[in-house]
């Protein structure tokens, strides 16, 4: 069996962005959208990294739900459990977890596209709210 030596630059740099504590958890696109916002918007992540609600709170403390798709198709869904915040920043990674751009979504524009189920929006809906765009490479 063959080992590639890639595999163990993976773990290396993997390790590393943990130890930084840039990955909290086994979601490495969710943890690396959280660090780029509360780096390029001053958010101050929440210290319980499985909060319900929402991920970061601004300074104006407003309530702040980050979620991050890594190039997203169109149907790609993306699930919000509650809303519990004041915005979301929708941040989507290129192939070298990059981020290409960040929208701004109030919680209400979230809540216009729901789809039936209630809880969620396909890539291509969150697309389609009223946003702002607040990064794009």
């Amino acid at each position: 069996m063959i080992i590639r030596k890639e595999l163990k630059v993976i773990a290396e740099a993997l390790k590393s962005l943990r130890d930084d504590k840039i990955i909290r958890s086994k979601n490495l696109v969710g943890d690396l959208g959280e660090y780029y916002c509360c780096n390029f918007f001053n958010l101050t992540i929440n210290l319980n990294s499985v909060e319900k609600g929402f991920d970061a709170k601004d300074n104006e403390n407003r309530k702040v739900e980050i979620k991050t798709r890594r190039t997203p198709e169109g149907k790609s869904k993306i699930i919000f459990r509650g809303f519990d915040f004041d915005y979301c920043l929708f941040v989507e990674l290129d192939e070298y977890f990059e981020p290409l751009s960040i929208l701004k979504i109030n919680t209400t524009e979230i809540q216009k596209k729901l789809d039936i189920k209630g809880d969620r929006l396909s890539v291509s809906r969150i697309r389609a709210t009223n946003h702002e765009i607040v990064y794009k490479k």
